[in-house]
């Protein structure tokens, strides 16, 4: 069953998952492979490369999250999307690892590089609740010292975040979308409207220039709660255990950190992207989102009221060490159950 906010706004439970291990490096099979481990060994990109999985195959680490090594011993690389043959990059595991650059430690200091705000008029107390409890999970998990922030190259899953979304934790019955006979149909669920924050999580990071490494849309648009054309194409959704995620990645050489903020009188959800003095943002453009249908690609602020079947796009556009990456992160919608 996939679980994701209904129309009315409420979404499935909870949330698992953080991509922030450190893994133990493995010889490589690059082209320098048999210096002495304690010298810097590189290895030549060849065709296929551009592929995290056959490139980390090439340098013989694996784990969970193993081209997260591969950047980390590679700073000088910033958009993974443009790597290209004949590119030498450093083999994880031998010589010292490149540090990063000192940062202000002093969070007063920080500064919003991006931020994305999200409506949910009309939700009743339940969903409510549930998106504080949500918003609250966010700012207690930075304020832990164990993690206070996405260090470079890391990065964080909004499951493993939220962690356990039960009563016990502060949620309540809400509702979210299921399947019954092949039909969407709203569900009683444990923390239902906690989408709310995943669908703002996912602009904001893109708007600060984060590497959205992981997002699924909802089986339809919620449109009672998050408006039109504003919210379009912008949704994302969670579902525990195994279900759809949220991850982010810190591309930059600094540190980042989230904020959330609830405002219940004009009932928003804010979510900030906090950074270090000392980091400048990337360029970035959000471009869409657009309706597409019949070929064309329709904004969405001229297209109506979509309620039936229907795909739509937003795309992060990025402009870092002298290139660019252009995303697009597709939504594929199905009839409004409720129209």
């Amino acid at each position: 069953m996939k679980a994701s906010c209904s129309r009315r706004g409420r979404c499935s439970v909870a949330l698992l998952t953080a991509l922030a291990l450190a893994l133990i490096p493995a010889p490589a099979s690059g082209e320098d492979k048999g210096v002495a481990t304690g010298a810097a060994v590189f290895y030549t990109l060849a065709e296929g490369d551009s592929d995290p999985s056959q490139l980390v195959a090439h340098l013989g680490i694996d784990g969970p999250d193993a081209f997260r090594e591969v950047l980390l011993w590679n700073p000088q690389l910033h958009n993974i999307y443009a790597l290209t043959p004949g590119t030498r990059l450093r083999v994880p595991g031998f010589g010292p690892r490149p540090a990063f650059p000192a940062f202000e430690t002093d969070y007063s200091k920080w500064k919003i590089i991006a931020s994305h705000t999200s409506r949910f008029v009309g939700s009743p107390w339940e969903r409510v609740t549930n998106i504080i409890a949500s918003a609250n999970s966010v700012n207690n998990f930075f304020d832990n010292a164990a993690h206070p922030y996405i260090g470079p190259r890391d990065s964080l899953s909004l499951k493993y975040l939220l962690g356990e979304i039960s009563t016990r934790t502060g949620y309540t019955w809400g509702k979210a979308i299921g399947f019954e006979n092949g039909e969407l149909i709203d569900i009683p669920a444990i923390g239902g409207g906690i989408c709310q924050l995943p669908s703002t999580i996912f602009p904001a990071a893109a708007k600060a220039g984060l590497d959205i490494v992981e997002r699924t849309s909802h089986a339809y648009f919620p449109y009672f709660y998050w408006g039109y054309p504003e919210g379009f194409g912008f949704d994302a959704t969670v579902a525990p255990p195994w279900g759809p995620d949220l991850v982010i990645r810190n591309l930059y050489d600094h540190p980042v950190r989230l904020f959330a903020r609830v405002d219940t009188k004009a009932q928003t959800l804010t979510i900030e992207v906090w950074a270090p003095p000392q980091l400048t943002p990337f360029h970035v453009e959000i471009d869409g989102p657009y309706l597409y249908a019949g070929g064309k690609y329709i904004p969405a602020a001229d297209a109506g009221w979509v309620w039936w079947s229907a795909r739509a796009v937003v795309s992060q556009k990025v402009w870092l060490d002298g290139g660019m990456w252009n995303r697009p992160f597709w939504s594929a919608y199905q009839q409004d159950p409720h129209w």
